[in-house]
């Protein structure tokens, strides 16, 4: 391989090996997300608000367990309980396949997304432990690139099973996204033993409370405002379909023009953004950076709902531009914070923490964005979200420098600095 070649993959050995897991995880992602709701409707019979209702619910409990499950990627190690979750991710998904019944579906969707959430935290600390400063930063920053590709590649060849449309296809499909839950195991068996820690009582020991991250006021304050900055890809998957279709005069392609133009920006351009984000007064920068580029998007799009054709047009994609700027700036920035500002020892229970912020955005993201921005033609209610976005990226590097006196974690175990 050339050295140029090279310089794009992350360091051979653990990071490189965590990039090939999670390549072959994000191509199951990009096959299930297109597919699943399709497999639940034509195939097992369930109708449209069943499986919403259903994938709801297991959101909601998801959240419920990602602290307790992050906590035992504490005790029993990162790389052991990983790979646990994926095999259990497996089991659910291939246990779907012949569901007909809705109350199983409800069991076994729950305990897919139960894993789904507890895996998340396990991997992110995974990350931490391969890794420190912009070594760390740089692999999750990787990593999210690799998502983007993963996602598509995916994606692609699920449009060829939903073209074909048959019972067997769908189903064919399903058990074959399980098989990636295995198979993004299997490079984490050659981690080097070092990697991953070895868990336990004392790793347990050493990062505090099974609960200490819910008395660290900083790093709640940090979660909280990553949380509000996340909604931005909610705007994008949620809320530009229908602005576009129901408010503008734009053609209805250029929705697709703007998720391309988003997707190639961050796979060209996440890497970059996030240089220096492992110092936190600079990852606290970029988060207000991310907050003043979502306002300018938000303002943009607030013009376009009266604008002729052609403006409407170019007023999206430069839309598409600034809010890829706020999702480059808020990723990178969460990624530094996410993980300086957990003590050692505890970052499974303070990944899992910290993915509360994107699973409560997620949640309450269609209804926010319903009331907000899609039921007034003149754009105000974007003004408004562009406002919220602004107002929480300026309280970023004053929630950063907070030392907390007194407050549990922070006080009784000092977070490592940036």
């Amino acid at each position: 391989m050339s050295p140029r070649a090279a310089g794009l993959l992350p360091a051979p050995g653990a990071p490189r090996l965590l990039a090939v897991s999670w390549l072959v995880k994000t191509v199951g992602s990009g096959l299930y997300l297109p597919t699943s709701v399709l497999f639940f409707t034509h195939v097992a019979g369930l109708s449209g608000g069943q499986v919403a209702f259903g994938l709801g619910l297991a959101g909601l409990v998801s959240l419920v367990g990602a602290v307790p499950l992050g906590g035992l990627a504490d005790r029993y190690g990162p790389r052991r309980t990983y790979t646990v979750l994926l095999v259990a991710q497996f089991v659910t998904m291939a246990a779907l396949a012949p569901v007909r019944s809705y109350g199983l579906f409800l069991a076994l969707i729950t305990l897919f997304t139960l894993a789904e959430q507890g895996s998340g935290a396990a991997r992110g600390a995974l990350i931490a432990s391969v890794g420190e400063g912009a070594e760390r930063v740089r692999l999750r920053a990787y990593l999210r690139v690799v998502t983007n590709v993963g996602v598509a590649v995916g994606a692609g060849l699920a449009a060829l099973v939903i073209d074909v449309g048959t019972t067997t296809a769908y189903t064919l499909l399903l058990l074959g996204t399980a098989l990636t839950f295995p198979a993004a195991a299997v490079p984490l068996r050659r981690l080097p033993a070092r990697a991953g820690g070895a868990g336990g009582p004392a790793a347990a020991e050493a990062g505090g409370s099974r609960w200490q991250v819910f008395r660290d006021g900083r790093y709640v304050g940090v979660t909280v405002i990553c949380g509000v900055l996340g909604l931005q890809a909610q705007v994008l998957s949620f809320a530009v379909p229908l602005w576009v279709v129901g408010h503008t005069s734009a053609p209805a392609p250029v929705v697709s023009a703007v998720v391309v133009l988003n997707a190639v920006m961050v796979v060209l351009l996440q890497m970059r953004a996030s240089r220096g984000a492992e110092d936190d007064a600079r990852a606290a920068r970029l988060c207000r950076r991310a907050g003043l580029a979502l306002l300018a998007a938000c303002v943009i799009i607030a013009f376009t709902g009266g604008a002729p054709t052609w403006l409407a047009t170019v007023l999206l994609l430069a839309f598409a531009v600034a809010l890829t700027a706020g999702e480059l700036w808020t990723s990178a920035g969460s990624f530094g914070l996410s993980f300086t500002l957990a003590p050692d020892g505890a970052h499974g229970q303070y990944q899992g923490f910290f993915s509360l912020g994107k699973g409560v955005a997620t949640a309450v993201a269609p209804w926010l964005l319903s009331t907000l921005c899609l039921s007034d033609d003149a754009g105000r209610g974007w003004l408004v979200l562009g406002a919220v976005f602004a107002v929480a990226g300026l309280f970023m590097p004053l929630v950063v420098r907070r030392t907390a006196p007194g407050a549990g974690a922070a006080e009784a175990v000092p977070a490592k600095p940036g």
